[in-house]
Parts: C-alpha cells; sequence; structure tokens
C-alpha cells in the first residue's frame, strides 16, 4: 500500500514539473509533450486500474490511455519527420484528444456512480479532475480541428493541462489508495 503511494506521488510530482516546464519553456515543449503524452498514458492506465476494479472502465478507456503512450513515443522519435506528417499528427491528435475527452468524462461518470453504489464511504479519487481535463481535452480537440493551422498551439496548451492535472490526480489517487484498500479487504 505505501509503495503504491509513493508510485503515485512520484508520478504526478513528475508530471505536474513537466507541465511547469512546457509553460516556461516552448522549445523543450515538444520534447516534454512526448514525455508527457507517455506519463499521462501511464497515469491514465493506473487509473483505468483502479476504476476495473470498481467495474467502471471499458475497453475504449484503455484503447485511449494505449493511443496517448502512441502518440508520445511518435511525438519523441518522429521529429525527423517532414511538415506534413507533423500537420497530419497534429489532426489526428486532435481527433483523438475529442474522443479521449468524451470517454474521460463518461469514465468519471461511471467511476463515480460505482463509487456511490459501493457506499465504500471515500469519494471517487480523481473524478473532478477527469471531468475538468475531460472538457479541456474536448475544447483543445475541436479548437485544433477548427484552426489546423493553430493545432500545434492547442495540443501544447492540453499538454500543458493534461499534466498538471494528471498530477493532481495521482495526488488524490495515493491520498485515496490506504482507504480504498482498508474499505474493500
Amino acid at each position: 500500500m505505501l509503495r503504491k503511494k509513493i508510485m503515485y506521488i512520484c508520478i504526478g510530482a513528475v508530471s505536474i514539473l513537466f507541465g511547469i516546464l512546457c509553460v516556461f519553456n516552448r522549445e523543450l515543449a515538444i520534447i516534454l509533450s512526448g514525455i508527457g503524452l507517455v506519463l499521462y498514458g501511464v497515469g491514465s492506465f493506473f487509473q483505468w486500474r483502479e476504476r476495473r476494479k470498481a467495474g467502471a472502465a471499458g475497453t475504449w478507456v484503455l484503447a485511449g490511455t494505449l493511443a496517448a503512450i502512441g502518440f508520445g513515443i511518435f511525438i519523441l522519435t518522429g521529429s525527423c519527420l517532414g511538415e506534413f506528417a507533423v500537420r497530419a499528427l497534429l489532426i489526428c491528435l486532435s481527433i483523438w484528444l475529442l474522443a479521449e475527452g468524451v470517454l474521460e468524462i463518461l469514465g468519471a461518470v461511471m467511476y463515480r456512480k460505482a463509487m456511490t453504489s459501493a457506499d465504500l464511504g471515500v469519494q471517487a479519487p480523481g473524478s473532478v479532475s477527469s471531468m475538468i481535463l475531460g472538457t479541456i481535452m474536448i475544447l483543445v480537440g475541436i479548437f485544433g480541428l477548427i484552426f489546423p493551422a493553430f493545432a500545434g498551439f492547442t495540443v501544447w496548451i492540453w499538454i500543458v493541462a493534461a499534466l498538471i492535472m494528471s498530477g493532481f490526480r495521482m495526488f488524490w489517487m495515493a491520498r485515496s489508495a490506504g482507504a480504498l484498500e482498508e474499505e474493500t479487504e
């Protein structure tokens, strides 16, 4: 239980640190965006596992999590690609943001409902931050599709928001991890 809390806290702290670095250093933002997407995917995977235990995690959420890791790896390794490939990636990423935002909100609602019906006496960890993040993802995805020339900027905004919100979500999960494990044993 203590290892799980420490892991959540470490992932959360690194996510928030990368989010802050992305705000102040746009040149470094591409590399940090790739790393950030991988971190977001890993953090989302852990959250998906917690939601699955409560019976509120679907296959599409896992697919979105794996897509985030894939996009992150692509950004890290794809810097030698041409401009067309980068624009295509940004449009695909905007579409993914729309879908992932909807799934993020639906997953948070389902998880909150499952935790409430299970009557564990604890709040659904990270559900509010998931709803906020999902809303940001939808807005950024729509903006990236409407204004493809600004897709890079909108994705940068999302990366900053996702890193910071994922960090807070990991802190909340660390805080709630002990209470959840004690109640389910």
